[in-house]
């Protein structure tokens, strides 16, 4: 697998983007968290041959908690909300997209650790 550097890692989060579209520009995972069904969010983690290297991890989200949305849920694929990557905090190596930006919980819950 290719080394991820951060100048991409961004580019793919500066905009909406689906599942297909992160396993197009990235390819396949090395681990996936959740299954292949497209209804239901899912964690992508890529990793290098390189051990320095951080896990690359992508959060892909389709629907809220049961009766806060209709389902099955209006988007045919899941949708990039964030990507983690770096080896610095839990909220300082979060990189939100548009969309992840617009339902990312107001105040920093990571900031009463």
């Amino acid at each position: 697998m290719a080394r991820f550097r951060r100048e991409a890692i961004a580019r793919g989060a500066a905009a909406d983007r689906t599942w297909p579209d992160v396993t197009a520009e990235f390819g396949p995972p090395s681990v996936l968290f959740g299954g292949n069904n497209p209804l239901y969010g899912k964690t992508l983690g890529y990793l290098t041959k390189d051990p320095q290297q951080p896990i690359v991890v992508f959060h892909l989200w389709n629907g809220s908690e049961p009766g806060a949305e209709p389902w099955p849920p209006e988007h045919e694929q899941p949708l990039l909300l964030a990507v983690r990557f770096g080896g610095s905090s839990f909220s300082g190596s979060l990189t939100f997209t548009p969309e992840g930006g617009q339902r990312k919980p107001t105040g920093d819950p990571c900031s009463a650790q």
